[in-house]
């Protein structure tokens, strides 16, 4: 095999995962934890390889993964627990190939600090109706009002059933992420581009009504704030509507400049991910505030 063709087949992959990291038009913290221990797995593999020149790479991309992240990010990690494809088992996974011994310890900090913030959430936001401790049959009698004096019809009673089966499967002394971390996790391909994040905790929103609300800020939250055109080169930075690295006041006067001179074009296929499920939404410093506050 040519050298070349060497280069690019160990590089491809971080290529990929690149383009993969650096979408704005759909969420990505819950892809953070999969895709960084995939580079750590390649980098790693490769630190025994025959081509000196691939194993000299290797060692020197281990020192910059060493650098920036050889601690993984806490609050990211609540992008792959809410991930029903994941869950806990699969931070769990991921710490114990990366150290046995302490992957039991890092676990059980990161579910922590999880459970730290959905508490801040039931605080904030309160559900009319029923509470997290309320009986199924309880839930079912308050949420419907029977008219005295008609009949049940047959589809009336299989809905009824139906709701109670939901309820059944939900709450009896649990809160929200207990169940939801009882059920098992979806059977999906991991590298399933048709799988909808949001999709999922837009069904289940009744089911968990504050934990889709959390899902939906923390997936709101883009794992870089680097374009994937610029993370392979040396030139100037690359400014969007999603992402900017200069103080806002520049940033507000390039946008009001280039509105002036030649207009925006919208593109009608972009998608804001915090507007997906048509709720108040938490003040967005406040929410990486909590965030950065759980990783101390």
């Amino acid at each position: 095999m040519e050298w070349g063709e060497k280069i690019c087949q160990f590089l491809e992959p971080f290529y990929e995962i690149t383009n993969m990291m650096s979408g704005s038009s759909y969420p990505t913290s819950n892809l953070y934890f999969m895709q960084i221990w995939k580079i750590q797995l390649i980098i790693e593999e490769n630190l025994l390889n025959e081509d000196l020149t691939l194993k000299d790479m290797a060692w020197n991309m281990k020192e910059k993964f060493q650098k920036y992240w050889k601690e993984y990010s806490i609050g990211l990690a609540f992008g792959a627990i809410l991930d029903p494809r994941l869950k806990v088992d699969f931070i769990t996974y991921c710490y114990k190939k990366l150290d046995p011994l302490t992957y039991a310890e890092k676990t059980k900090k990161v579910l922590e600090k999880f459970k730290r913030l959905f508490k801040e959430y039931v605080k904030n936001f309160s559900i009319p109706g029923v509470s997290l401790s309320q009986s199924p049959t309880e839930s079912i009698l308050m949420s419907q009002s029977y008219t005295e004096g008609k009949k049940f019809k047959r589809s009336r009673i299989i809905s009824d059933f139906k709701m109670y089966q939901n309820e059944s499967k939900s709450i009896v002394g649990k809160n929200e992420i207990d169940v939801y971390l009882d059920e098992p996790t979806i059977d999906d391909d991991e590298d399933s581009e048709d799988f909808d994040v949001l999709k999922y905790w837009k069904t289940n929103e009744k089911k968990f009504a504050i934990l889709s609300i959390m899902a939906r800020d923390v997936f709101s939250i883009p794992i870089t704030t680097v374009a994937s055109e610029s993370a392979f080169s040396k030139g100037g930075r690359v400014l969007s509507k999603y992402r900017s690295s200069i103080f806002p006041e520049h940033v507000q006067m390039l946008i009001c400049t280039q509105n002036w001179l030649y207009g925006f074009s919208e593109n009608p296929s972009d998608e804001i991910v915090e507007d997906i499920f048509g709720h108040k939404r938490i003040d967005e410093s406040n929410l990486l505030e909590d965030v950065e506050s759980l990783q101390h």
